[in-house]
């Protein structure tokens, strides 16, 4: 009896250790989605494209800079059919927001042409197959970017953001032409990272 009960205890161990090892590594394989980005445009659902066959890798990002001691944020999303995520893409949309110290609404009319300004623009190749440069009026407001909540995060004085945008924007070329983006919504909990991981 005596030989037995530390075998019994010993493999009490093992079984636990091996039970808790189990539970670490499904953790493991089972990542966490905590970015997301989404929006209509003219009705449409339209998504950021995906790497390979996980939710996890879709094409998207957002990250912090600073003008001396005024931070911004920009956002890029890509949708392309054959992967690429740059300005050659079918569907590019860059949304750049200055001076963001606070929640709240900020009205966009600055133009991408010039470095530091507020501006949403989107490259967009349509289903006839025609393509665009639309972007944001400069007289008026035409597309609003919402920062509603700022989320702190352990290791890093970067914040995470969660957000809205909507807004009218126009033909480069043809200013009677023009796209509505509705329900603009995006989450960043972890930003300034550029391999389009997602998940934690």
């Amino acid at each position: 009896m005596r030989v037995f009960k530390p075998v019994l205890f010993i493999s009490l161990i093992v079984l636990i250790s091996s039970c808790v090892k189990d539970q670490m590594s499904i953790e493991k394989k089972n990542p966490v989605l905590v970015n997301s980005f989404a929006m209509e445009v003219d009705g449409l659902l339209w998504q950021p494209g995906q790497v390979g066959k996980e939710e996890c890798n879709r094409t998207f990002k957002g990250a912090w800079s600073s003008l001396g001691e005024k931070p911004f944020f920009n956002i890029s999303a890509y949708r392309d059919a054959k992967g690429r995520t740059d300005a050659d893409s079918e569907n590019v949309l860059e949304i750049q927001v200055m001076n963001v110290r606070e929640t709240g609404e900020y009205k966009l009319t600055g133009s991408y042409l010039e470095s530091f300004k507020s501006y949403a623009l989107f490259k967009i190749t349509k289903q006839d197959g025609s393509s665009g440069m639309y972007s944001n009026k400069h007289d008026i407001s035409s597309f609003t970017v919402s920062f509603e909540q700022f989320i702190s995060r352990p290791g890093t004085n970067l914040k995470g953001v969660k957000g809205a945008f909507y807004g009218t924007l126009y033909n480069e070329k043809d200013p009677l032409d023009s796209i509505v983006i509705k329900r603009g919504a995006f989450v960043f909990k972890k930003t300034n990272e550029y391999n389009f991981r997602q998940c934690e």
